[in-house]
């Protein structure tokens, strides 16, 4: 190659700026000249090497200006096909014979000998003319770099498409149109509907105008020059095809635990199974929030429920409040370590799902002093951690256990994951723990290079995480917010009516109607936290009936008031609100016998199954009421009817617990 030297009239690059030695001075200094402005200065040798062993200084290829030249050959050698390279080594052979025997004279009568003498040396029965030595000559004098001589065959042919610019613009039509049919779309239907196109295009021209068809093999020819790139947008979507084809760099960077956690939901690909009755329940929703530092869970929530803004207090609190254990219910299965995790984080990160965009959440974290960090739209790398997270737990904890549902329906095969499922909600609180705690925690992470639970108390050494000033203030900061009117008679929310003394000092200060804001935990609706228009702090109210809205939830009692209006009555009294609640719990216990699965999830829900209240909060049934109620009895096999093929459905029951060991029932 040509190389960089100290030579007059080398052009080189300086620090982006383009320079060139216009004389050698003889104590050693070199004359430069600016080639943008003609600027002249002097540095020395030593200063112009010392700038190339820094890397600021580089070689300026010399552009060439001969009329049949191509551009150098600038990859590996080792690309070049067998016949390129023997064909490169035997015009430098040629250049060197020349050029051995002194300054050449470059005319046929002084060539051709020479010719002749390195042809009979290396055996080439086939010797080169004078021509096309001295062209080889001339493209390595203008470069100075043996690669001139390399013939570039790659170059040869046309690389321009042949087709007219309207044929290429309906070969483009039909293929969008054909890839918005079927991302599977082939060639052969490609060209179908292109030919279409250009019937309908000849029809209104002139015969002399018709453009003619090209051949299926030229359409072939067509797609292999569109990239990989244009193929995913068209088969996919923009979206796809960016994150597909997309560089990953390094994402979010932290310094310490609690400076950004990030938070999202999932379907857990795992069906649990009713206490009560045995039948599967379906598929929970995991919410998790994680610590990006130190990739430990803060805390999670898991419910039967969909995503909401519930499920994100019940995390967001579940992660702020020091740990207790889950409740052992399996004897033989010990937690080895504590979940050392608590405090306020800086930054909670999240998507743009309509839970995390509610007043209520921005409400909280206005309250505790947490930022909210939005991510871009269909980017979920924005928070990968997480995401990574909860393909973990599915694919490493989920999956391996009975009564998964895989991931892709394809992997079940004749695995039938509702027969295979045996595990409570409590059961799986208690072995997701274990798993989270002695086994996730413990291994080593690859992206922090360490496990997780020394990483987490490597960062506590130099952070301690901060709380809420105690129990109570989170208790009124975390939930759901309402604004409602105070009047006399109270506040009424979800249908409930709260009232006590403390709202006093409000209704004499502002009268009655004025706005006060309501903090409310959708798993109790038995007291608020009332804000009053120049409070700083809230006052706690209780609901006038304290008994029937003690631990009932927003969904419970949702149904309850469905209840009362499909009645029909006209005011809310005890007896009917009782006979609601009996409804409730009827209702339920339908549900968790029920043959559909959509059923029993929705008996789930209604009963406020969660990770906070594994067994639930069913509603209790007054004595008086239970003599309304079938006697319970044992679940039978559906039987075929007398008339036709068409399974009975089992009795309905109110309670019974099945024993495992015996299988009797209760």
């Amino acid at each position: 190659m040509a190389g960089f030297a100290l030579h007059k009239n080398t052009v080189f690059d300086w620090n982006g700026a383009e320079y060139r030695i216009a004389r050698l001075q003889p104590n050693g200094e070199l004359l430069i000249e600016r080639v943008a402005d003609g600027c002249l200065s002097i540095v020395t040798r030593e200063t112009m090497l010392n700038e190339y062993g820094e890397g600021n200084v580089s070689a300026k290829r010399s552009q060439l200006t001969i009329r049949d030249s191509a551009p150098l050959f600038s990859r590996p050698l080792d690309e070049l096909s067998e016949s390129v390279r023997c064909e490169a080594l035997r015009r430098r052979r040629y250049i060197e014979h020349i050029l051995g025997q002194g300054a050449p004279v470059f005319t046929a009568t002084y060539l051709k000998p020479l010719i002749e003498q390195a042809a009979a040396e290396m055996g080439d029965d086939t010797p080169p003319s004078a021509t096309s030595v001295y062209r080889w000559f001339r493209r390595y004098r203008s470069t100075h770099d043996t690669r001139a001589m390399i013939p570039r065959t790659d170059l040869r042919g046309l690389k321009k498409s042949r087709q007219n610019d309207r044929i290429l613009q309906l070969v483009s039509e039909a293929v969008e149109e054909a890839f918005k049919v079927s991302p599977q779309a082939s060639v052969p239907t490609i060209y179908t509907k292109f030919l279409a196109k250009l019937e309908a295009e000849n029809a209104r021209t002139s015969r002399n105008e018709e453009i003619k068809p090209f051949t299926m093999r030229t359409l072939y020819r067509l797609l292999a020059r569109v990239g990989a790139y244009e193929i995913a947008l068209l088969k996919e979507s923009k979206a796809v095809a960016d994150n597909r084809f997309r560089i990953g760099k390094t994402g979010a960077k932290t310094s310490r635990i609690l400076e950004r956690v990030e938070i999202d939901h999932t379907p857990l690909d795992l069906f649990l199974i009713d206490e009560k009755t045995w039948l599967p329940l379906g598929r929970p929703t995991l919410t998790v929030i994680i610590d990006h530092y130190s990739r430990m869970l803060l805390g999670y929530y898991l419910s039967f429920d969909s995503p909401s803004t519930a499920a994100v207090m019940g995390a967001l609190r579940h992660a702020i409040l020091p740990k207790n254990p889950a409740t052992a219910v399996m004897p033989s299965l010990k937690t080895e370590n504590r979940w050392p995790c608590y405090g306020l984080p800086e930054v909670l990160v999240v998507d743009n799902g309509l839970e995390f965009h509610s007043n209520d959440l921005e409400s909280v974290a206005y309250d505790l002093g947490i930022r909210i960090q939005y991510c871009p739209n269909h980017e979920p790398r924005f928070k990968g951690v997480v995401e990574r997270y909860l393909k973990t737990i599915n694919y490493f904890f989920a999956h391996q256990l009975p009564g998964t549902s895989f991931a892709k329906f394809y992997l079940r095969g004749d695995y039938d994951s509702q027969k295979a499922a045996l595990m409570t909600f409590a059961e799986f609180n208690h072995i997701f723990e274990k798993w989270l705690l002695d086994i996730y925690a413990q291994d080593r992470h690859r992206g922090i290079n360490t496990t997780p639970w020394a990483r987490w108390h490597e960062g506590i050494s130099h952070y301690e995480p901060v709380l809420p000033d105690d129990l109570r203030t989170l208790q009124r900061r975390i939930g759901l917010v309402a604004e409602r009117s105070l009047r006399r008679d109270g506040i009424f929310l979800n249908g409930i009516r709260y009232s006590s003394d403390e709202l006093g000092p409000i209704l004499r200060a502002f009268d009655e109607g004025v706005k006060v804001r309501v903090v409310y935990d959708p798993e109790d609706l038995g007291e608020i936290q009332v804000w009053g228009p120049n409070d700083a702090e809230p006052v706690a109210v209780k609901a006038l009936d304290y008994e029937f809205a003690k631990g009932l939830t927003v969904k419970q009692n949702e149904f309850i008031r469905q209840q009362l209006r499909e009645q029909g009555l006209a005011a809310v009294d005890r007896i009917a609100l009782e006979r609601a609640r009996s409804d409730l719990s009827r209702s339920i216990e339908e549900l968790m016998t029920n043959r559909k699965h959509v059923a029993r999830r929705r008996s789930a829900a209604l009963r406020g199954i969660s990770s906070s209240k594994p067994s639930g909060s069913e509603t209790p049934i007054k004595k008086a009421d239970t003599a309304e109620l079938p006697k319970p009895q044992k679940l039978k096999s559906p039987k075929l009817s007398d008339q036709g093929s068409e399974p009975t459905a089992p009795d309905i029951i109110t309670s019974f617990q099945l024993k495992r060991n015996s299988g009797e029932s209760e």
